[in-house]
């Protein structure tokens, strides 16, 4: 019995090793978050369009707690204090055509003032493994910053995208006391960032748009937000 259970513990182990090894290949910059942007002009910020709502419309509606932000904003507090960003994978369910957030997951970290970079992301998988979870974005904290997506921005969440087209990326700017939800533009974001092989800060053209907010998400004041802090 024992050696049956040594057995699935190492073909687990194989396991995570090769999809981290085959994620890290086709994304280098899955779960990397890198803030600071060589120059950012806050008048680039992505603003709403009347063809936004038709870019999402073919998207299903992601449900989100209302109280997804505070909670994490909480969670970061000591982080934010210390000018240090934090970062976590929001995941959830399908049901009745429509996606449930229903947990943030807070992976062990390394932060800097405009980075976060995730570690043991097998523990990840594990709890999502057990309850049943699937991905449905990811949120982190700007702390001296704007709500943007950056250039490592924007490739990190087009990895979530590919999988999951209607991912979203949560950033929470808590010192301008503002919340972006953004995606990459589904006509043409997503597969520009797709195609570039550059990594770490780069320029990208401002026209046509890459990201934009989400128009497909929806705030839920019912429901509250689980956690699960992989940190402690």
């Amino acid at each position: 019995f024992f050696l049956i259970l040594i057995v699935i513990h190492l073909f687990k182990l194989i396991f995570f090793c090769i999809r981290k090894t085959i994620l890290n290949f086709l994304y280098p910059n899955f779960l990397f978050v890198h803030s600071k942007p060589p120059s950012f002009d806050r008048n680039q910020k992505p603003h709403y369009e009347r063809s936004d709502s038709l870019l999402a419309g073919s998207l299903r509606t992601v449900i989100i707690p209302e109280n997804t932000m505070d909670v994490f904003l909480q969670l970061a507090q000591s982080n934010t204090l210390k000018n240090i960003e934090t970062c976590g994978i929001l995941a959830g369910h399908l049901a009745q055509n429509r996606l449930f957030i229903t947990h943030i997951i807070i992976p062990k970290q390394q932060g800097t003032p405009d980075s976060c970079n995730t570690m043991n992301e097998e523990e990840i998988f594990d709890v999502q493994d057990q309850q049943n979870l699937i991905t449905l974005g990811w949120i982190h904290t700007h702390p001296s910053q704007t709500a943007f997506l950056s250039s490592v921005d924007l490739h990190t969440h087009c990895s979530y995208q590919m999988m999951m087209p209607e991912a979203i990326a949560i950033v929470c700017a808590p010192k301008y006391q503002t919340t972006g939800f953004f995606i990459l533009t589904p006509d043409y974001g997503l597969d520009y960032i797709a195609q570039c092989r550059q990594t770490g800060f780069h320029p990208h053209p401002n026209e046509p748009r890459l990201y934009m907010e989400s128009q497909h998400i929806q705030l839920d004041a019912q429901r509250k937000i689980k956690v699960v802090d992989l940190r402690r």
